[in-house]
C-alpha cells in the first residue's frame, strides 16, 4: 500500500494527520467553552471564526487571552478567603458588595490620605522604620532607581535587625529590576517571590495575568496602599515636586485583616507556602472614626466587585460624580453609566493627564470621550504632569481609591484592591483634594475627526485588555 512512499514522507504525513485531529478536538473544545462562557455575542462569534478559520493562530491566542475568570487559575490560587467581618451597614453599596462576597465595611479604622509624593514618602518610611516584626510588601513595580535602591537598603537592614520580611513584585511590573539588586536582600535572609514571572512555567498562571495591587503591611496592622508604585515617578524624597500626580494613604484597624488575607493568597500562590489563617479581626484595636471597606477585584475573585461599585455608584448619584483615573478605556456598562448620569442632570467631571504614559491608551480613550462630551460629561486634562491616582467620589456618601484604572485590564483582568470610604470626613478630603486637582486643568472639548482616524482608534481598541 505505502510502496514507493519514502519512510520522511511517511512520518511528516502522519504528524500532519494527527496536528489535524489535535486541532479539531481542540477547537471543538475551546468552541463548547466560549459557547458556555458568560460574554458578549459578539465576542463569542469573533473567536469562533478565528478559531475555526485559522486555528494555528486563534487556538493559541485563546489561550493567552480568551479567558479571564479562570476555574484552574481561581482552584490554583484559591479565593481569596477573606475573613467576614460583623458591622451592620444599610448603605447600598456595601449591601451590594457583601451580597456577593466582600466582607463588609468597618467602622473604627484610622485613614491617613498622602497629599503628594512626599507625603507619600514620609509616610512610607515612617510605616517601614516603626517594624518589630514582620514587613510584607505586594508591588506591581518597584523601582531600578534611586527609590528602589534605598527601599531595599531599608528592607535589608531590617532584616538584619530579626524582621520578617517578605516581597512580593510583579513579573511584568517589575521586570526590569535584576535579580542581582536583591541578592543582598534575600543573602541576609528576607523572602522575594515573583507573581507569574515572564519566564514560567506554562501551567503556574499567564503572564497576561498582572497582579496589579500595591500592599504594604507592617506588624500585621498597619497599611500603605493605594495607587503609587514604590519608584521615583510614584515618589518624592525630596521634596522637587517632579514626581507624578497620584494618590496613597495609610490604614490601621479592622480593614488590615482584610489586607493581610490579600497578602497571604498571593503569596501562596506565588511560593507554594502554606496558607496562613485570616486573622482574628478582635486583635485589631479600633483606633479611629472612618468607615472603610477593602474591595479586592481579579480573577481569584468569583465576581467584578470594584466594577460593581463603579456602576452602583454611577446609579445612583444624585449630584456629583468625581473621577481621577490615569487611562480612560471603560466597558459598555461604565461608559453607558456615565453618559446616562450626564443627561440626567448629574455634574459629571473626567480628570485625565492630557498625555499619559502609554500612547496608545491617549488614542483608544478619544472615542469614549467623544461620546462623553456629547452626553455633558465635563472632562479636564491635566497638561504638565501625568496622573496616575484613582479615585472616585459620589456625591457626600461614598467614594473609593486604590490600585484599579478606569479601563478594561484593571476592571476584568489585574488583581486590584480599593479602598470604600463611608465616612464623611474621608469623603470630603477626597473631594477638596480632588477639586485642588481640578483648578490645575484644562477643560477639554473634543473635536469630530476623520474615518482614518476613527480606524486608527479602532484596531486600537482591538487591544482594550492589553492596554
Amino acid at each position: 500500500m505505502f510502496e514507493g512512499i519514502e519512510p520522511l514522507q511517511l512520518f511528516w504525513g502522519g504528524l500532519l494527520h494527527s496536528a489535524t485531529i489535535v486541532s479539531a478536538l481542540l477547537a471543538l473544545l475551546l468552541i463548547s467553552r466560549i459557547l458556555r462562557s458568560p460574554r458578549t455575542p459578539s465576542a463569542s462569534i469573533s473567536w469562533i471564526v478565528v478559531i475555526i478559520l485559522l486555528p494555528i493562530v486563534g487556538i493559541p491566542l485563546y489561550l493567552i487571552f480568551g479567558e479571564r475568570k479562570l476555574k484552574s487559575y481561581i482552584e490554583q490560587k484559591g479565593q481569596l478567603g477573606l475573613p467576614e467581618i460583623q458591622d451592620a451597614d444599610d448603605h447600598s453599596i456595601n449591601s451590594l458588595l457583601t451580597s456577593i462576597g466582600i466582607p463588609s465595611s468597618s467602622n473604627g479604622n484610622t485613614v491617613s490620605f498622602h497629599q503628594d509624593g512626599k507625603a507619600a514618602w514620609d509616610a512610607l518610611m515612617a510605616t517601614l522604620d516603626g517594624a518589630q516584626s514582620s514587613i510584607d510588601i505586594a508591588i506591581f513595580i518597584l523601582g531600578n532607581d534611586l527609590v528602589g535602591q534605598r527601599i531595599l537598603a531599608l528592607l535589608e537592614d531590617k532584616v538584619a535587625q530579626g524582621i520578617k520580611v517578605r516581597l512580593l513584585l510583579d513579573g511584568v511590573g517589575s521586570f526590569a529590576l535584576t535579580k542581582k539588586r536583591l541578592l543582598p536582600l534575600t543573602e541576609r535572609g528576607g523572602q522575594v517571590a515573583w507573581f507569574i514571572p515572564v519566564m514560567h512555567r506554562p501551567l503556574h498562571g499567564r503572564t497576561n495575568l498582572r497582579n496589579h495591587r500595591k500592599i504594604i503591611i507592617v506588624d500585621k496592622e498597619n497599611i500603605w496602599t493605594g495607587g503609587r508604585n514604590l519608584a521615583s515617578e510614584y515618589l518624592d524624597p525630596n521634596g522637587s515636586a517632579d514626581c507624578w500626580v497620584d494618590l496613597s494613604f495609610s490604614l490601621q484597624g479592622a480593614v488590615a485583616s482584610i489586607y493581610n488575607a490579600i497578602f497571604e493568597a498571593d503569596w501562596h500562590f506565588a511560593t507554594g507556602s502554606p496558607m496562613v489563617e485570616a486573622m482574628n479581626i478582635s486583635q485589631l484595636l479600633s483606633r479611629g472614626k472612618s468607615r472603610v471597606q477593602v474591595i479586592p477585584s481579579g480573577p481569584d475573585v468569583a465576581d467584578d466587585p470594584i466594577y460593581a461599585a463603579i456602576l452602583m455608584s454611577c446609579y445612583t448619584a444624585c449630584r456629583h460624580i468625581k473621577i481621577v483615573t490615569p487611562y480612560y478605556i471603560p466597558d459598555e456598562g461604565v461608559q453607558e453609566a456615565l453618559k446616562l448620569a450626564g443627561l440626567r442632570g448629574v455634574v459629571v467631571d473626567l480628570i485625565l493627564p492630557a498625555k499619559s504614559n502609554h500612547r496608545m491608551a491617549d488614542i483608544a480613550r478619544n472615542r469614549y470621550l467623544r461620546e462623553l462630551a456629547e452626553a455633558g460629561v465635563r472632562i479636564w486634562f491635566l497638561s504638565d504632569k501625568m496622573v496616575h491616582a484613582k479615585i472616585l467620589v459620589i456625591d457626600n456618601i461614598f467614594a473609593m481609591a486604590g490600585s484599579a484604572n478606569m479601563d478594561i485590564r484593571s476592571l476584568f483582568l489585574n488583581c486590584e484592591v480599593m479602598s470604600g470610604f463611608y465616612s464623611e470626613a474621608d469623603i470630603l478630603w477626597l473631594s477638596n483634594w480632588f477639586e485642588a486637582l481640578r483648578e490645575q486643568t484644562i477643560r477639554h472639548h473634543p473635536q469630530p475627526v476623520g474615518v482614518i482616524r476613527e480606524m486608527v482608534e479602532g484596531v486600537t481598541l482591538l487591544g482594550a485588555y492589553q492596554l
